[in-house]
């Protein structure tokens, strides 16, 4: 096992939302606006000269383009007191993402030209264990809705662990008792109005890795299952374990929602994230 300087924060989403205060009141789980579901990244902590590449899963409500999908990278942010803004601004850097909306970059490399263009010379003799490293996207829409997601990538200067953090895997989701995941999957059950369907979410209990904590104490990844629904709501916006399950109720159901999309996001609270979906759901009696 490895010793980690502090957990790396899973997905730290902040959201400014130009379509007014009432988005504030509306469950997590309900998708009505631009959502960033998940960050995932290949892989999740890197040594020296290590590149990693990260692909954001966003929600784009229907009849809305994203106009902008800004990456950023920092070397050392200062802390989630300042919401993980960069230590030293000087040395946030834009990344240039791949047609397919991804970016790759190298920490350590990066890491390095900061401390070049701060005129810093050679890299100190004395480094820390483990520098978590930023990544920031910030997407907006023509609609002017905007979101904000970050994501730590632990960098090792002294050399990749020999266990790296994996993500999470999502073994099977279900729905009505129907299994939907992995694919092709059958289609779900439909939701009556006022009806229930459990959403059932089965995360292989291996992917749920040891580690050690910044005191050096023994732990085990807390596994945390997000849901996501366009209609409907569910009871409980998120759960705990690897053998869980969360009602997508027919409530608040307007004349325009035939059908519902689902889709899971499991989390391991240390960067590492998986999703499924979306999964159709339709509404009816």
């Amino acid at each position: 096992m490895r010793r980690s300087s502090r957990p790396a924060i899973a997905g730290v989403l902040a959201a400014a939302l130009a379509s007014g205060c009432a988005s504030d009141f509306l469950p997590a789980s309900y998708l009505n606006d631009l959502r960033v579901l998940a960050i995932l990244a290949e892989p999740l902590e890197v040594g020296p000269a290590q590149p990693v590449t990260l692909r954001a899963a966003l929600y784009v409500p229907p009849g809305a383009t994203v106009t902008s999908a800004a990456w950023t990278f920092c070397p050392v942010s200062a802390g989630s007191v300042a919401a993980y803004a960069c230590a030293v601004p000087e040395c946030q850097v834009a990344l240039a993402p791949a047609p397919d909306g991804s970016v790759t970059a190298n920490p350590s490399d990066l890491a390095l030209q900061c401390l070049a263009a701060a005129g810093g010379g050679a890299p100190p003799t004395a480094l820390p264990e483990v520098v978590q490293t930023v990544f920031r996207l910030q997407v907006e829409t023509d609609q002017r809705q905007r979101r904000e997601a970050v994501l730590q990538v632990p960098l090792h200067p002294a050399g990749a662990p020999p266990d790296p953090n994996l993500p999470p895997t999502i073994r099977s989701v279900e729905i009505g008792g129907v299994a939907v995941y992995p694919p092709p999957g059958s289609a779900p059950p439909g939701l009556e109005p006022g009806g229930t369907l459990p959403v059932h979410v089965l995360v292989d209990p291996a992917s749920a890795q040891p580690y050690l904590d910044a005191a050096g104490l023994a732990r085990v990844e807390t596994i945390t299952v997000s849901y996501f629904t366009t209609a409907g709501r569910f009871a409980d916006d998120r759960s705990t374990g690897l053998d869980v399950s969360g009602d997508l109720q027919g409530t608040d159901l307007g004349p325009a929602d035939v059908s519902a999309d689902v889709w899971v996001a499991v989390r391991d609270l240390r960067g590492g994230q998986a999703l499924a979906g979306p999964f159709r759901v339709a509404i009816g009696p």
